[in-house]
């Protein structure tokens, strides 16, 4: 079952973790960006094909953050993209589901479905690395393997919240999330094994 989006609005997502259709841009007269409110519907097609490559999302997210000039702004949006990260099975907050080289807990399920796609969730136990979540799994849900094991961080840095300090320590645990996504595909392409949870 995939989820797909359209507009107006009794859903207020602004980034569409489960879909691969892109949040639009829509100019405002302060010269931000900002995302318009899209509307939930459920399809019964079990093959989700990536409509967007994760290079054109990548692009969304980076001219949306880089249109939020205040780090309290970027603290707030990825907040709200906290509260659209699909829900994680508390079962599988499990030692051998977590993410190591965190400061925070972090989780991680990965697998691959019937069609080849690397399928993505994650949860933690801070509200803010659950929106830097949210951003990974909208990017890298969905794609083919050698899609995820190119992708790099180098892009994202405008993500970067907060003062030096706290800043590097966030990206370095979002970093540590994206490293074990690629390696864990790495595992499942080189082993042919439908997934790296014990617990679904």
């Amino acid at each position: 079952m995939a989820l797909f989006f359209s507009s107006p609005s009794s859903c207020s997502s602004l980034l569409p973790i489960s879909t691969n259709t892109p949040p639009r841009i829509i100019p405002r007269n302060n010269n931000k960006l900002f995302f318009k409110p899209l509307t939930c519907s459920i399809s019964n097609s079990t093959k989700s094909n990536p409509i967007y490559s994760s290079s054109y999302k990548l692009q969304h997210i980076v001219t949306e953050f880089k249109s939020l000039s205040e780090p309290i702004d970027r603290v707030k949006r990825l907040l709200h993209y906290a509260t659209l990260l699909p829900r994680f099975n508390e079962l599988g907050r499990v030692s051998s589901n977590k993410v190591t080289g965190c400061t925070v807990q972090v989780w991680l399920d990965v697998r691959m479905d019937e069609f080849g796609r690397m399928r993505f969730l994650a949860d933690s136990d801070s509200e803010i690395m659950k929106g830097f979540c949210s951003c990974l799994i909208w990017l890298l849900d969905g794609e083919f393997p050698e899609d995820v094991l190119k992708f790099n961080m180098e892009d994202l840095e405008v993500l970067n919240i907060g003062s030096y300090g706290r800043a590097n320590s966030r990206v370095n645990t979002w970093n540590s999330v994206l490293i074990s996504m690629k390696k864990r595909t790495q595992l499942l392409v080189e082993n042919d094994l439908p997934s790296l949870c014990l617990l679904h």
